[in-house]
């Protein structure tokens, strides 16, 4: 098999908390005859040279890689890459909708897909006199990862407060799911199902792992699978996390799609080699695109 050329692109602040991934991903790519560079999204450049779209490496012109695993929220940068006809994981779908919680609850709206009541607003529109839902309810920062940027809101002061630290960002609020601290993490590589598991926290309405919470490996039902497919069949997944509430009676409630999402939890709670299996998805992927064109 020819060697493929691939990119792991990263910003400054998430490599250094993820080196050891990194190291995972490179030791893997190397078994399988992948030449993978690590590289900075500080590193990259691109735009519109004489009319044809460049990247450029360190302020250089780069020869293109066969593909690029972006662990960076960049879909601008996602999509040039595949305007370049370079193949993105994830792809700018998956990247411009899933890193936005507004935009991804109005994408799935209206696809049998059960969630919460969620309204899209900046905090400069939130006031006493214009909330959609009464106290208490969850207010999130659209853009927020990893369970940050998410506050309980039970009274004026409170919603006053939001309003000044979050100031025109988008938000999303929401109701407070009818079981509180308890969700569950769906890992997805492309069509399949990896594993599903369990964050509960005693402390706290939000269940985050990196947050405090506990984890353990969940068998989903068969509602529950059928509800994870008809997400996964809106969207062209690489590898992600479908996160879910539970409503008070234990049924599961949509919540969010993690597009960089971490592993931590799927390695500490089980013996999946997902990097081997991102990257042997990535090669089936290219040669799959490789078929269709001499077909054409």
């Amino acid at each position: 098999m020819m060697r493929r050329l691939g990119w792991l692109i990263y910003e400054k602040e998430h490599s250094k908390k993820n080196e050891s991934f990194i190291q995972w991903f490179m030791e893997e790519a190397e078994v399988l005859n992948i030449d993978l560079r690590f590289l900075l999204q500080s590193q990259i450049s691109f735009g519109v040279r004489e009319n044809k779209l460049e990247i450029r490496l360190d302020g250089l012109t780069a020869a293109t890689p066969d593909f690029v695993i972006m662990r960076n929220v960049a879909p601008l940068f996602s999509e040039h890459l595949e305007r370049m006809n370079i193949p993105c994981f994830n792809s700018y779908q998956v990247a411009s909708i899933c890193n936005d919680k507004a935009k991804t609850h109005q994408y799935l709206a209206g696809k049998g897909i059960p969630m919460l009541d969620t309204y899209f607003i900046t905090a400069d529109e939130l006031s006493p006199e214009n909330l959609p839902i009464p106290y208490p309810f969850v207010v999130k920062s659209a853009a927020g990862r990893g369970g940050v940027e998410v506050y309980l809101i039970e009274n004026e002061g409170q919603l006053e407060t939001i309003r000044q630290e979050f100031s025109s960002l988008p938000l999303v609020i929401q109701p407070l799911a009818g079981t509180q601290g308890k969700d569950l993490r769906v890992y997805v590589l492309g069509k399949q199902v990896v594993a599903a598991v369990l964050r509960t926290n005693e402390n706290s309405f939000k269940a985050n792992f990196s947050l405090g919470g506990k984890a353990g490996v969940y068998t989903m039902n068969e509602v529950e699978q059928q509800l994870v497919e008809k997400i996964i069949a809106q969207f062209d997944f690489g590898l992600v996390g479908v996160d879910f509430l539970f409503d008070g009676e234990g049924q599961l409630l949509f919540n969010e799609i993690e597009d960089v999402v971490g592993c931590r939890m799927l390695c500490q709670t089980t013996d999946i080699n997902i990097v081997k299996l991102y990257l042997e998805f990535v090669l089936r992927k290219l040669e799959e695109g490789e078929a269709n064109d001499e077909v054409l």
